[in-house]
C-alpha cells in the first residue's frame, strides 16, 4: 500500500506539461518530420519541392489552434501536400497534441 501511495505521489508531482510534450513530439515525428524536418523548419528534400513552411515562424505560429487542426487534420487550405492526417487514422487528441508541440517549436 505503502509503494502504491509513493507512485501516486510522484505521478501526481510529475509536470503535466512534460507527458504532453513527449506524446505530440512523437506523434510530429513519426508523422511530420518527414516533410517538416525535427525542428519544423521544412528543410527536407520534400519540402524543398513543395514549398513547405517553416513551422517555427510568425505566420505558422500566429495561426489559431483551430486553424491549425483545420489544416492539418483535415488538409484546408493545403493544394500541393493535403495533410488529411484525421481522415488517416489520427484521433482528435492525438492532433492536438501535434498542435501543442508545434506551438513549442516558435522561434526566440
Amino acid at each position: 500500500m505503502r509503494k502504491l501511495i509513493l507512485l501516486l505521489l510522484i505521478l501526481a508531482s510529475w509536470p503535466a506539461s512534460s507527458w504532453g510534450d513527449e506524446v505530440g513530439a512523437a506523434l510530429f515525428n513519426s508523422n511530420c518530420r518527414p516533410c517538416h524536418d525535427g525542428n519544423g523548419d521544412g528543410r527536407t528534400a520534400g519540402g524543398a519541392k513543395m514549398a513547405i513552411p517553416d513551422l517555427r515562424s510568425a505566420d505558422v505560429q500566429k495561426l489559431t489552434d483551430d486553424d491549425l487542426y483545420q489544416r492539418i487534420g483535415n488538409g484546408a487550405k493545403h493544394k500541393q501536400y493535403p495533410h488529411t492526417f484525421l481522415k488517416k487514422g489520427m484521433t482528435d487528441p492525438q492532433l492536438r497534441e501535434v498542435i501543442g508541440y508545434i506551438r513549442l517549436l516558435k522561434k526566440n
